[in-house]
């Protein structure tokens, strides 16, 4: 067929001359297992960037002194630092696939505006006046004095899945 050997001369160029483009795309992975440093281990859906998959690949989400405990099986994209295939990093996971998000290392939930709290005081406490509890309003009469020490909350509802 005419033509033929110089229409496969041009893609050959085409391809050689687009090689470095194919890290500067953004990949759909799957997580196979997260270390305990953070970084993943992904198994990339394009076969072109998927050979064995890669290890050790760090997450990038942009929040200073933040951790992210993805499960095995969740979606992440992957990219390449620069175009650098010697530089991969995760990033954009499924908002719904995430085990756990940590900051500066926390282990206690995260309380957000509306979250109940109970709050003890020492057994040695007056209160004078009046006041509510709840949403019902109590009175004391008599009983003067005031808080003496700070009470402590206890955080009962919070973030599920966020620990500071």
């Amino acid at each position: 067929m005419p033509g033929s050997d110089s229409r496969t001369a041009l893609e050959r160029f085409i391809r050689w001359v687009m090689r470095d483009t194919l890290y500067l795309a953004q990949y759909e992975c799957e997580v196979q297992g997260q270390a305990e440093d953070y970084t993943l281990d992904l198994l990339p859906a394009d076969e072109r960037i998927r050979g064995t998959g890669l290890s050790n690949v760090p997450i990038r989400h942009g929040l200073p002194g933040v951790t992210v405990r993805v499960p095995v099986g969740a979606s992440v994209l992957l990219g390449f630092e620069g175009g650098d295939p010697r530089s991969p990093f995760a990033s954009l996971w499924d908002p719904d696939s995430i085990d756990a998000i940590e900051f500066n290392g926390g282990k206690s939930p995260v309380a957000r505006v509306g979250d109940t709290a109970t709050v003890a005081f020492p057994p040695l406490v007056t209160i004078t006046g009046v006041g509510t509890l709840g949403a019902a309003p109590f009175t004391f009469s008599g009983c003067q004095g005031a808080i003496v020490s700070p009470g402590v909350a206890v955080i009962e509802t919070g973030a599920k899945r966020a620990k500071a």
